[in-house]
């Protein structure tokens, strides 16, 4: 009986859309695996009757019988789906689910009753089949094709709906494991037939080719047996983890005589190319050879452990030689028959060495290596194999048989487009030689405004701003020109003589690109003061130099042009006077856009554009092409950036060049980006002073040489996300590859051919955490591993990242925040990584953290972003080091179980930050927080007594930012007794339900600067505002709140809130009266309403009519719908 439904499934998931909903998935990938078996078991169909054990009876079953039974039920199935299927072709998408909405759950839940019936036969089918296979009745074909069914199936196995299932049970990071290292071995199994074969092996030893199918049948049973898990009570059922676990033992048994017959076959496996045809599927089969010995050289890596230094060593050679040849393999090649006749051999000793049985011993723990004479004897081979890949190496370097692809931003002819086609629209000219200038109109009138009017004292004008945004251009075009010449002067008589001919003169003197202050202070004695109007500008990068010269005025900052004046600039320097022709337009349009306003990069692409034929392709190919590396590998900003960077300190030097792990054009918090600056030890440690203080000041010394940009500040100052500009961070890219300070790999392909150059200290990789355990990266001399998911948010989820700690023993900085960890339980194997000072995940299931983190006694940062609240073990108390430790999901820290006696208590004297601390206001949360006595930054979800909160938190006196919040309360507390400290500059009050006569505890708070209260924090209709309250605060937050009247106590007295700038109000529909103080505030520059009803919008009016009347034009009312 043929199957004639072998590819039909394939092709109905095909046509499945992403969003059917789960139960359609789920049906068909029953109906994938249940193909597995049926094509499989065909096989054996004409095997005598099996004898099957069902409820402690032994039955006999005739296998051609239940196959054809199960077949026929296949089909049934496949016509409903494809029934289906046809009826989405003639309704829309919500007709096609309505009509199907029955006919899917059914075809599941009829999958699901075959199941009850069949299932425990099919695990024991494959059992009685693995059990009697003492040779092969595969061929070799048959059996890579079973095997292909396998890796699929398991593919299903880890996609996203098996990960929902299986992520809810504790066994789930062991199943992947086995899962990873079973896809790794029938993968070899895949590659090896084939490479064999390719080599001249014509016939594969019956006993390899059986090991082959009981380690699929195993395989295809375990398979069988995952594939329908229904539920977590079925996965915590100790029964079927019993028989899981027995599988996967049967799975794992290491039959060494089967390495051995792996070396007899490669050993014997050398064909020379002359007598065999070579094939176009030859470099492929190399290729998965060579990933699989890869994958299997990783292993024995991983446990590197158990071999001795110069073992270790050759292996790391052997490792990267291997890596080497997957980079020739890829590329395109000359000379490709020689090469792959050449790289079949090496693989071929490579093979002998990684299936040498001593190693695999040693691998599994059977022997030591320094008692194995056989594995002492692998080091030979080891060795020669190195040199013997080195030479290929050499050869290849020195005949150049690779091609060199061409340079993207350079090659921009179309030799495929003839210079008489019909797109050509005319020919490439010299780029405009005069300085055309735009966008800058604005600008010179500002700075001729303040030369011509202001005081009559000598002022210079300061012009800023980042490298070639064109301080000098537009110098120049305030300049007159007027040029005067001294010759043959020393500087004394040089300075003197200028003197002399400013003196009694009203002048003007431009001075470009100042780098240091020290210049001007040696030349100011040049420049008298006549009060007669004289003016000085000078440009420079550096805000701070602007900032501190005598007689400044306030720096005049240069912004980046528009896209239009982009344009605008970019078509006079490519075409002059003339426009630019409509058919370019577009693509023009596009190159501006990319010059990201920048007038040094739409000068430098014009002079390119202006050489190029003017033809649609080519424009189009270089629109396409164009990137800011263009710009920036150019000399001349090479040169302009070089002088940024050397005249930076050596610290600020590492501290740019850091960028570059991040992406380009990102937003990065400043605060986690300091974080990471200490813990790589670029911040100099000062005593008495803390290392975020000096962190803050290397990034706003960054800032004020224009080198990095505020995106964002801080509501109490400083920065809250910044970024460079593309230029500098490609500068920064390169810069950092060229002195080996930070390698930056993007994607699989980056990842997979990289080769680690001696010591690299740190490596920033954009990937998806499935490539990037596929890629078998092997670095372990790495201190930085900066992770960030491709595509955050729609990565797979992990479940074992246990190599990590197996490698990368001298790690530092650990960031893993991007890639989604399905772990309850943080990895024991994490206290191997003693040297590490930053750890960041995203585990949204993590619960625990077991005892053993203390052993990391340098960790200074930890955070975690889980969807639950972690638990930190007693231990924790124990890490004096701690200086940051954020929670997203919420964190509990109990008292030490042996330290309840005051005199002893255990702290973390380091501590920062402490987000978000789930406490109970009482006397033991007050205990607790007695033990991070410097804190600055500090979030608390309360959990005590709903009705009474009692909490001292004035002993906090480095306390600056509080939030706390309380979800579950609802209604006015009883009792209040909180006390803060008087540094506070930072307050936010979620959900606290504070009486309003209990608001002058915050009031009375001399240093606060913004209050935030939200969600009903402050209970009661009415809140009358003490005198003299607030005497700092710039930012008053007010959400959610049901107050009727907000007053002051007296009307009269102004003084109230003497420092306010903004007054956001959301979600306070009942409000009534608004404190009078409000339209007299000088201070006052926004008022945001939200939500708050036609009333408040009145009130708000009037206060700022009353504002207008007192001079305040500039105050914004901002109304907001959501």
């Amino acid at each position: 009986m043929e199957m004639a439904s072998t590819c039909s499934i394939y092709r109905v998931l095909l046509d499945v859309d992403r969003d059917v909903p789960d139960y359609v998935r789920d049906a068909i990938k029953h109906m994938k695996f249940l193909k597995t078996f049926l094509m499989c078991a065909r096989k054996w169909s004409q095997s005598n009757d099996l004898y099957l054990e069902s409820d402690n009876v032994v039955k006999k079953v005739s296998l051609p019988s239940f196959l054809s039974c199960i077949e026929d039920t296949f089909h049934k199935y496949e016509e409903d789906f494809q029934y289906s299927l046809s009826l989405r072709l003639e309704t829309d998408k919500n007709d096609y689910y309505t009509v199907n909405h029955g006919v899917f759950p059914e075809i599941e839940k009829q999958i699901k009753s075959l199941k009850q019936e069949i299932i425990q036969k099919i695990i024991q089918i494959y059992f009685a089949l693995a059990s009697s296979r003492s040779n092969s009745c595969m061929t070799d074909d048959e059996l890579l094709e079973f095997i292909d069914l396998i890796l699929q199936n398991l593919a299903d196995l880890t996609n996203y709906y098996m990960d929902r299932k299986i992520s809810e049970s504790y066994t789930s990071p062991a199943l992947s494991a086995q899962v990873q290292a079973l896809e790794a071995k029938l993968t070899f199994l895949k590659s090896f037939i084939p490479f064999a074969k390719m080599r001249g092996t014509a016939d594969i030893p019956a006993l390899l080719l059986a090991h082959f199918e009981v380690v699929a049948l195993n395989a295809a049973r375990l398979c069988y047996m995952c594939s329908y898990w229904d539920d977590a009570d079925e996965m915590h059922n100790p029964k079927f983890f019993s028989m899981i676990y027995e599988q996967q033992q049967k799975i794992r048994a290491v039959d060494f005589h089967v390495y051995e017959t792996y070396m007899e076959v490669l050993r014997a496996s050398y064909c020379p190319a002359s007598l065999r045809t070579p094939r176009v599927q030859d470099k492929q089969i190399l290729n998965n050879f060579n990933d699989s010995l890869i994958g299997c050289l990783w292993e024995l890596l991983c446990c590197s452990c158990s071999f001795m230094d110069s073992m270790k060593d050759e292996m790391g050679i052997l490792y990267a030689g291997l890596r080497f040849l997957r980079s020739i393999l890829r590329e395109h090649q000359k000379k490709m028959d020689e090469q792959n006749e050449k790289i079949g051999a090496l693989l071929s000793e490579a093979g002998i060495i990684i299936c040498s049985p001593s190693l695999n011993r040693v691998k599994e723990g059977e022997v030591s290596f320094s008692e194995s004479t056989d594995a002492l004897g692998c080091y030979d081979m080891l060795a020669n194999t190195n040199i013997h890949i080195k030479h290929f190496k050499d050869q290849i370097s020195g005949s150049s048989t690779i091609e060199s692809l061409p340079n993207s931003s350079h090659s921009l002819s179309s030799p495929e487009v003839s210079r008489t086609s019909s797109r050509m629209l005319s020919k490439g000219k010299m780029p405009i030689a005069h300085e055309v200038i735009v966008g800058l109109d604005d600008e010179a009138a500002k700075v001729i405004d303040r030369l011509v009017s202001g005081s009559k004292q000598v002022e210079i004008v300061p012009i800023v701003g980042m490298a070639g945004l064109g301080k000098t251009t537009l110098a120049k075009k305030v300049y007159n020109d007027r040029k005067d010449e001294f010759q043959n002067l020393d500087e004394h008589a040089l300075l003197e003589k200028l003197y002399q001919r400013l003196l009694k003169n009203r002048y003007l003197v431009v001075f470009d690109d100042v780098w240091d202050i020290e210049v001007w202070n040696e030349l100011r004695i040049a420049f008298p003061n006549d009060k007669n109007g004289s003016r000085i500008i000078f440009t420079s990068r550096f805000s701070n130099v602007a900032s501190e010269v005598q007689y400044g005025g306030e720096p005049h900052y240069l912004h980046p042009l528009s896209e239009k004046e982009s344009f605008e600039l970019l078509q006079k320097k490519v075409f002059g006077e003339e426009d630019c022709p409509k058919a370019l337009h577009g693509f023009m349009m596009e190159i501006a856009k990319k010059c990201r306003g920048l007038p040094f990069a739409v000068v430098v692409v014009a002079g390119i554009l202006a050489t190029i034929d003017h033809d649609i392709l080519v424009w189009k190919k270089f629109a396409e092409s164009f990137t800011s590396t263009t710009v920036s590998g150019t000399d001349q900003w090479k040169k302009s950036l070089e002088l940024s960077y050397e005249h930076l300190p050596y610290h600020l030097k590492a501290c740019l060049l850091y960028f570059a792990a991040f992406q380009e054009d990102e937003k990065i918090g400043a605060k986690n980006l300091m974080r990471l600056w200490i813990a790589e030890g670029f911040v100099e440690k000062i005593e008495g002073k803390r290392s975020e203080v000096i962190a803050e000041e290397y990034l706003m010394d960054l800032i004020g040489r224009n080198l990095v940009m505020v995106s964002k500040s801080g509501s109490i100052g400083g920065v809250k996300t910044c970024y460079i500009h593309d230029l500098i961070f490609e500068f920064c890219k390169a810069e950092a590859k060229e002195k080996n300070f930070l390698q930056v790999l993007r994607g699989y392909d980056e990842l997979s051919t990289f080769i680690e150059p001696p010591n690299l200290p740190r490596l920033s990789i954009r990937s998806n955490g499935e490539d990037f355990i596929k890629s078998k990266l092997f670095c372990p001399h790495l201190g930085t591993l900066l992770f960030f998911e491709a595509t955050p948010g729609y990565g797979r989820r992990l479940l074992n990242i246990s190599f990590l700690f197996c490698i990368y023993k001298h790690l530092k900085v650990l960031n893993l925040g991007n890639i989604n960890l399905w772990l309850k339980e943080l990895p024991t194997e994490v206290e191997s990584l003693l040297c590490l000072r930053y750890l960041a995940l995203t585990a949204w299931y993590m619960k625990f953290i077991p005892p053993s983190i203390a052993k990391l006694s340098h960790l200074e940062t930890f955070c975690l972003v889980s969807g639950v609240t972690v638990s930190l073990p007693d231990s924790i108390w124990n890490m004096k080091n701690l200086r940051h430790v954020c929670l997203r999901g919420g964190v509990v820290i109990h008292l030490p179980s042996n330290n309840n006696v005051v005199e002893n208590l255990s702290i973390l004297p380091n501590l920062d930050t402490l987000s978000t601390l789930h406490l109970d206001l009482d006397e033991e949360g007050e205990n607790i927080l007695r033990r991070i006595p410097n804190v600055r930054r500090l979030k608390i979800f309360q959990l005590g007594d709903q009705n009474r909160v009692c909490c001292n938190m004035s002993r906090l006196e480095c306390l600056e930012s509080l939030t706390l919040r309380d979800d579950y309360f609802l209604g006015s507390r009883e009792h209040v007794e909180l006390s803060f400290p008087m540094n506070l500059r930072k307050l936010c009050l979620i959900n606290l339900g504070l009486p309003g006569r209990k608001m002058s505890l915050i009031e009375q708070l001399p240093n606060l600067e913004v209050l935030k209260l939200r969600a009903q924090s402050m209970e009661g209709q009415k809140w009358e505002l003490m005198e003299g309250g607030f005497p700092k605060l710039r930012v008053l937050t007010l959400e959610h709140a049901w107050i009727v009247e907000w007053t002051e106590a007296d009307p009269d007295s102004d003084d109230y809130f003497p420092c306010l700038q903004q007054l956001k109000l959301r979600g306070i529909p009942n409000l009534e009266m608004m404190p009078a103080c409000l339209g007299v505030i000088s201070t006052l520059e926004t008022i945001a309403v939200n939500f708050c009803g036609d009333g408040v919008k009145s009130l708000v009016w009037e206060i700022e009519e009353e504002q207008k009347n007192n001079g305040n034009e500039n105050l914004k009312i901002i109304y907001k719908k959501y």
